[in-house]
């Protein structure tokens, strides 16, 4: 009863009847993981007396020595070395960016922001 039955009804060889099922499974589907929206993060340096919380929208902005970080109209933080990447991304943008603050640091000083 074991392998000859199992040959004499499936009609092709197990592997062979599989070789199509990898391919399908290798195939996109709904659940594909290709990303869609760019976000990067980078750590910018927080003013002292600032208050932050995970979640907060921010305002990333071109300047002369790097990127400033604001929460409406006061600037809050800086980022002083950006990758020449998300400077020409920002500046394109027509020098402003959003950012979503994701963690803030131990001490309160720094903060990861996702700037899209």
């Amino acid at each position: 009863m074991g392998l000859d039955y199992i040959r004499s009804q499936t009609g092709k060889p197990w592997r062979k009847r599989w070789d199509g099922g990898l391919d399908r499974l290798k195939a996109p589907s709904l659940l594909d993981l290709n990303m869609s929206e760019a976000a990067r993060t980078v750590t910018a340096e927080l003013r002292a007396g600032c208050r932050v919380k995970t979640g907060d929208t921010l305002i990333v902005q071109s300047g002369s020595d790097g990127l400033a970080v604001s929460d409406g109209l006061r600037a809050i933080g800086r980022i002083t070395n950006p990758s020449p990447e998300l400077t020409t991304a920002v500046r394109d943008g027509g020098g402003y960016a959003e950012g979503v603050l994701q963690r803030v640091g131990l001490f309160g000083d720094t903060a990861e922001i996702s700037v899209k």
